[in-house]
């Protein structure tokens, strides 16, 4: 062991800065890695995208590249039928530096070419293995993707955004590759004078900290720093020194002799504590279901639950709610039905998309949401592309009332508890997440009692039947 040891350390210290030899010998083992991760974003793009992506790695021309297919459009120009493709993601190495180059493709109309994006430069196929820098290029080949499909119409304004930052980052970066000298390189560990850069912000951080010090120390005593130093000088109080009073003592016979029913009662001041008005918490009850049958008593208006829940975004309301979903568990979802249901690892989102109404068409609306509500209201909460309940099933204890139990029996979803309400749009589309949240002592006494009453009263339904 001692041998192996002194054997290593002997070894090290051969280790610099890599050479092209260093890292063309490297290539096929970081190769490897780079094809595994390739096939990884593959396989989970049969669940996620609607199309099979692809994976080659070749050695000869030391090259690993991830494609899509091809796809034909409805679209007919000229009597020929218009073709989409050639979006790939291409990870090749230099064979004179060794240096590692990353393309994206974005996708493009046969016979029309589309420049690929020159997403980066690496230093060595061990510096682009290092780090997060796979998951970032998975990522903007993603956007790329969805900003440039034309049958793919799930893209973000930020997946085109992205896109646009990408092509002009990469003009610049072709640019400075003209010259060695200003080439953009990007290594695991970075360079000398950005390491002398950080130390030096570190170095005046400190240095700020520590003459601020006092100044943060006097703030937070209530006292400047002359009256702290002068504080601190003074010598302690004796009490020879301290102000005598004038009046003259008591005399202790006296107060012996003095009955006690003489002595005045003075009552003790009362303070009445002043306690802010709470507000209550709302409660969102119901059982609803995506599969209505005749006798059926859960209610198949999935937008009276939407309904509540916009009502009560921005804040904390208490769920007590039941879904049956045994008709849509196991089927693929229906995106041209006005309600399904996507399940994913952590989130069930409900999503709605009900068709466009006339505003002055009461009777129409009603078929939506029950008699109680206001269907002038549903125009209010509407949406274009759809409205989204999306249910995160954190884990964590946040607190000891909140629990989502998707597909109990393979026929419900249970929500019950408090959850809080965030609401976000994108693209006239508007998401409510709800998540358990960390409870305060009054809030989950508050949330305690609510649960409490409406466990009595489903007892008491349960003694009824």
């Amino acid at each position: 062991m001692k041998r192996k040891k002194s054997f290593e350390g002997l070894m090290s210290i051969f280790a610099g800065k890599a050479t092209p030899q260093t890292r063309m010998r490297t290539w096929a083992l970081h190769a490897s890695v780079i094809e595994q991760k390739m096939n990884a974003r593959a396989q989970e793009a049969r669940h996620d995208y609607f199309e099979n992506l692809y994976v080659l790695k070749n050695d000869d021309h030391r090259l690993v590249q991830m494609w899509a297919g091809n796809h034909p459009l409805s679209i007919k120009d000229q009597k020929q039928i218009q073709v989409e493709g050639g979006a790939a993601l291409t990870v090749s190495q230099d064979k004179t530096l060794g240096h590692v180059v990353v393309f994206i493709y974005p996708y493009a109309l046969y016979p029309n070419p589309v420049k690929p994006i020159l997403w980066g430069v690496f230093d060595s196929p061990a510096d682009i293995t290092h780090g997060n820098w796979l998951d970032r290029i998975f990522l903007d080949y993603a956007s790329c993707c969805r900003a440039s499909s034309v049958v793919d119409q799930t893209a973000f304004t930020r997946d085109r955004l992205r896109m646009r930052w990408l092509i002009l980052r990469s003009h610049i970066l072709k640019l400075r590759g003209r010259s060695s000298m200003t080439t953009k390189v990007i290594k695991s560990r970075p360079s000398w004078g950005k390491r002398t850069i950080a130390g030096l912000a570190i170095a005046f951080g400190l240095l700020v900290a520590v003459t601020t010090l006092p100044s943060n120390l006097a703030t937070l005593s209530g006292y400047s720093i002359p009256a702290l130093w002068a504080l601190w000088q003074s010598p302690p109080a004796d009490d020879a020194d301290a102000p005598k009073s004038s009046l003259p003592a008591p005399d202790k016979e006296l107060v012996k002799e003095i009955p006690v029913s003489i002595v005045p009662h003075v009552p003790e001041p009362t303070v009445t504590a002043v306690t802010p008005d709470l507000i209550a918490m709302p409660v969102i009850k119901g059982r609803y279901t995506f599969c209505p049958s005749e006798g059926d008593q859960d209610n198949p208006k999935l937008l009276d639950l939407l309904y509540d829940v916009r009502a009560n975004a921005g804040q904390m309301a208490f769920f007590d709610v039941q879904v049956g979903i045994d008709c849509v568990l196991s089927t693929e979802p229906d995106y041209r039905a006005p309600f399904y249901r996507i399940e994913e690892p952590g989130v069930v989102n409900y999503l709605m998309r009900v068709p466009l109404m006339d505003k002055g068409n009461l009777t129409e609306s009603k078929q939506w949401i029950s008699v109680e509500r206001n269907p002038a209201t549903l125009w209010e909460m509407y949406s274009d592309n759809g409205s989204a309940i999306a249910i995160h099933n954190g884990d964590d204890s946040r607190n000891p009332l909140s629990r989502f139990q998707p597909h109990v029996e393979g026929m419900t979803d249970i929500l019950f508890g408090p959850y809080s309400i965030k609401e976000s749009y994108d693209d006239d589309a508007i998401t409510f997440d709800l998540n358990a949240s960390f409870l305060d002592r009054t809030a989950l006494q508050q949330a305690t009692a609510i649960a409490k009453e409406l466990r009595n009263v489903r007892a008491v339904g349960a003694k009824t039947e």
